[in-house]
Order: structure tokens, then C-alpha cells, then sequence
């Protein structure tokens, strides 16, 4: 907690919005803090070995970095700041080098030089981690070719303490790498900790936005919806359509005040909604107080006349409970007829605003019918439906009905499951 004070101290507000951005200033800020630490860390051990020649070189890096974090503070580059730690460490090394008689005798110190490309490619891209992975590499040859060629460099050290040297400045090297790779392990991790729970708000506001889909549109119609930005409208060969309203509405509601009568209809199609969501129907729409739902629609069973009814069932029963409720606190309690016929229709999306998924064709005309000519408590179905129906349903005759363009058709009434 006290480190992560520290390195938010030196991040510019501006950059807080910004989550990737703060992390990296964040990780170069570490870096600058852990690099300023080794400095001072390695110095009493260079005054030790009489280790004269780096020890300017040394407490002038150490300088650097602890200026570095506050010009992050003021607000400079991040670009430019990460190339003047980058080259102020090639510099620093070089010298070392120098004092240290090349890369023959001071195989340690070149090792150093692997941060060069990888604080580039950590903060300032590909491009750059190329071109100061050359730079190191350039030092690094050009000592090799000078010493391969007679020139001797000084090796500003006593002798005695050379493989003493050898060994703390490796181990120390190696320590220091560990500590920049470890310090960007861990802002690695935060970040992928927080990209994964914004993953899981976006998956769970996906499926928030898909069950509201869910609730207008079918399921296959949301799909093409969201895939192409437009649907088409499907014809199918048999669907069979629930007609259900309220007998005596008006009547009923004349006296009612507005809340009672929106939370009466609200108690009543909530407990349809809730059936046929179990039954896996698909409500088309509420009119007033009429309630429109389809069977066979994007599945196109077979069996879907035989749903039907047993939903309609279902919707008589539910309102019985609920009327008994009712009656026990006084409330106005009503009574459902249902419509049901089964046929071919075309369905589809309409509009371009507020678009809702709507039935067509003389199917659902029919099915209208059939309930306005229905009776309270009663499922009426047509003759086409009683066909597919009456292998599991008694079924009475009550008479047919002139339908427009379609003639008589004979209307049954649903009674009991065989």
C-alpha cells in the first residue's frame, strides 16, 4: 500500500482516466524508484573495492531517477522521459565499461544492457525496442572490436575484489531485471484483472440488453436483428394464435379509478405472461385488455395446436385463483374468454422505431373471432383447431360462425384432457 501511494503520487490526474496510460506511467515511475534504489544500494560497495571510476557515473544515475518521477509529475512526455532513462543507462553503462576494462573483462555489465529494449518496447513501442536493441547491442561490439584489436581499457578496481565484483554486480543485475520484470508482472496483472471484470460488465450488460430484446422479439429474430440490422418477414405453414380478453370490461371498469384498473389488468396478464414463458409461447402484444400470444413460431412444431390449448388451460385455471384472491379482499374480480386457431400466417418486424414483432393473415382474424364469440371461462377453438386437437381434448360442437371470405366455420368448446 505505502509503494502504491508513493508511484500514485507522481501520476498527473490527467492521465487517471485513462487506465492504460496511468499503468504505464505507473510502471516507469517503479521503475525509476527501484533503478534509483540499486544505485545508492551498489555505491558502498563500489567505495569498498576502491571501484573509483563508476562511482561518479553511479550517484549521477541514481540523481536522474529520482529526478525523473517529479518531471512525470509536471506533466512531460512519457515518450521523451522513457528515452532519457533509456539513454542515461546506456551512457552510465558505457562508462562503466570503460572503467571496467570492456566487455573481456567485465562480462557483467553488458547485461545491464538487455533493459535498454525492453524498457522501449515497454514504453515506447516496437519500433523503438529495435532501435536501442541495436544500440546496446552497437556498445557492446564496438568494445568487443576494440579490445579484439589491442586497445586496453583501465580496470579502475582492486584486483582482489574483481571476482568478488564479477559476482555482486551479476547477482545484482540479475536482481534488478527481476525487480523492473516483476513490477511490470504486476501492473500486467491489474490490468488483465481489470479488463476482466469490465469484460463481465459488458457480458452482463449484453445479456441485460438481450433479455430486453428477448421480451419484444423472439429469440431467432434477435439474432438476425443483431447480425444484419434488419429481419425478415417469415411465412409459416401452421401456427396456432390465443385470443384472451376480459368478458364486460367496460362495463366493469366504468367506476374504477385508473390505478385500480391498470393494477387489476397488471395482476392478471402477468400471470398469462408467466405461462407462457414456461410454455415457451410467444406473446405477440397486449391490446387494451386483450392478449395476443402465437404457438409454432420460429420451432414450427407440429404439436403446437395441442400447446396451445393446454396454455389456455392453464390461463383458466390461474384465473380462478387469482378471482378467488380477489374476492377474499374485496376487489374486482374478471372473467377470461379465449380464442384459439391454428393456420398458416406471416410474421415479422414493423417500423423502424419502437419495432414490434406482429402476426398477419386470416389466421390471426380468425382467432379473433373465435374469441368474441366465446364465453366467459370457456376455451372456444375453430373446427381446424379441434382437428389437430381432439386426440387430447373432449370437444363440443356449438355452432358455427360466418367468417369474411372464409365462409361457416364451426367453433367447439375445449372441455376435458382424454
Amino acid at each position: 500500500m505505502i509503494l502504491k501511494s508513493i508511484l500514485d503520487f507522481f501520476i498527473p490526474e490527467v492521465h487517471s482516466s485513462d487506465e492504460w496510460t496511468y499503468r504505464k506511467y505507473r510502471v516507469f515511475v517503479g521503475v525509476c524508484v527501484t533503478s534509483a534504489l540499486y544505485a545508492i544500494i551498489y555505491a558502498p560497495l563500489v567505495i569498498m573495492e576502491e571501484y573509483k571510476g563508476p562511482l561518479f557515473v553511479i550517484f549521477s544515475f541514481a540523481a536522474l531517477n529520482f529526478v525523473l518521477p517529479f518531471l512525470v509529475k509536471q506533466g512531460f512526455s512519457l515518450k521523451i522521459l522513457a528515452n532519457i532513462y533509456i539513454a542515461a543507462l546506456a551512457i552510465a553503462e558505457t562508462r562503466i565499461m570503460y572503467f571496467s576494462g570492456g566487455v573481456y573483462h567485465t562480462a557483467t555489465d553488458p547485461q545491464i544492457l538487455a533493459l535498454l529494449a525492453m524498457m522501449a518496447l515497454l514504453f515506447l513501442g516496437f519500433r523503438f525496442a529495435v532501435l536501442w536493441f541495436f544500440v546496446g547491442l552497437g556498445i557492446i561490439v564496438t568494445f568487443g572490436v576494440l579490445q579484439s584489436r589491442g586497445v586496453e581499457f583501465p580496470i579502475d578496481i582492486n584486483p582482489k575484489y574483481l571476482l568478488f565484483q564479477t559476482v555482486a554486480a551479476s547477482a545484482g543485475h540479475l536482481l534488478l531485471i527481476f525487480m523492473v520484470i516483476n513490477i511490470f508482472e504486476g501492473q500486467k496483472n491489474a490490468a488483465f484483472k481489470s479488463l476482466s471484470e469490465k469484460n463481465k460488465i459488458i457480458e452482463e450488460e449484453k445479456k441485460r440488453s438481450d433479455d430486453l430484446l428477448l421480451n419484444i422479439l423472439p429469440a431467432e429474430v434477435m439474432e438476425e436483428l443483431k447480425a444484419t440490422g434488419k429481419t425478415h418477414a417469415k411465412n409459416y405453414d401452421l401456427v396456432t394464435v390465443l385470443f384472451a380478453d376480459f368478458a364486460d370490461f367496460t362495463g366493469i371498469t366504468e367506476e374504477m379509478p385508473p390505478e385500480d384498473l391498470v393494477s387489476s389488468i397488471d395482476a392478471y396478464f402477468k400471470m398469462i405472461d408467466n405461462i407462457v414463458t414456461d410454455y415457451k409461447v410467444e406473446k405477440i402484444k397486449t391490446v387494451g385488455d386483450a392478449y395476443i400470444c402465437a404457438a409454432g413460431l420460429g420451432v414450427g412444431s407440429n404439436n403446437n395446436p395441442v400447446l396451445m390449448v393446454e396454455v389456455a388451460m392453464e390461463i383458466l385455471a390461474a384465473t380462478t385463483r387469482i378471482n378467488e384472491e380477489r374476492t377474499a379482499e374485496n376487489k374486482t374480480v374478471f372473467e377470461m374468454r379465449i380464442g384459439v386457431h391454428s393456420g398458416p400466417l406471416v410474421a415479422g418486424v414493423v417500423g423502424i422505431k419502437k419495432f414490434a414483432y406482429d402476426i398477419w393473415g386470416d389466421t390471426v382474424n380468425t382467432a379473433a373471432r373465435m374469441q368474441q364469440h366465446g364465453d366467459p371461462g370457456k376455451i372456444n377453438i375453430s373446427g381446424t383447431t379441434r382437428e389437430l386437437v381432439k386426440h387430447r381434448f373432449n370437444c363440443e360442437h356449438r355452432g358455427r360462425i360466418d367468417a369474411k371470405h372464409k365462409g361457416l366455420i364451426d367453433m367447439y368448446y375445449v372441455g376435458s384432457k382424454k
